[in-house]
């Protein structure tokens, strides 16, 4: 038995990598003025967090999945949308997100929630969440996707901590072997 596993692996893998996933990484930062937060007037609930942003795609370099600190260049923007209600951002508490990013790849738009997961470090103040969001709207060439974010938020604008995230975006194109592709 322990011999079939990894060719059982394998075409587990290869049927994931045939089905056409995408993955794009990059990073946000706030800026105001880098996209106009009237945007937000598409989000499906009241908004009262507004998070204009620029995108910065950086460069891999060496192993162990780090990424670079000198080479990032601006490949976009992004506006972020929340409805948060608990403004303590107790642990385990949770804020609506509506999420839009254009990218040369183009307009990608996520919903869903983040979840606080702490607000006293590095400092009381600087709140830390994690953003699990279903893709909603995307280029035509994909079937959806989902968007993941490791966050810093400083609401309260304490000197040293800028708001941003890291995102993980994965959109699939539409599977060549599911019943009525061709």
């Amino acid at each position: 038995m322990a011999r079939m596993l990894p060719a059982v692996l394998v075409l587990g893998l290869s049927a994931t990598a045939m089905a056409g996933e995408r993955v794009y990484q990059f990073r946000t930062m706030e800026d105001a003025s880098a996209a106009d937060p009237s945007g937000c007037q598409a989000a499906p609930f009241e908004v009262n967090v507004r998070l204009p942003a620029i995108i910065f795609m950086r460069e891999a370099r060496g192993g162990g999945g780090r990424t670079g600190t000198g080479r990032e260049r601006q490949e976009g923007v992004a506006l972020a949308c929340a409805r948060i209600t608990d403004w303590t951002f107790a642990e385990g508490s949770m804020a609506d997100f509506y999420v839009r990013f254009e990218l040369p790849e183009g307009h990608f738009t996520a919903l869903g929630k983040c979840t606080m997961v702490s607000n006293a470090v590095p400092r009381p103040g600087v709140v830390f969440t994690s953003c699990a969001l279903r893709l909603t709207q995307f280029p035509a060439s994909y079937v959806g996707g989902f968007v993941t974010s490791a966050s810093v938020f400083n609401p309260r604008s304490l000197p040293g901590y800028n708001t941003g995230s890291f995102w993980t975006l994965r959109v699939f194109e539409p599977d060549p072997h599911s019943p009525g592709t061709k």
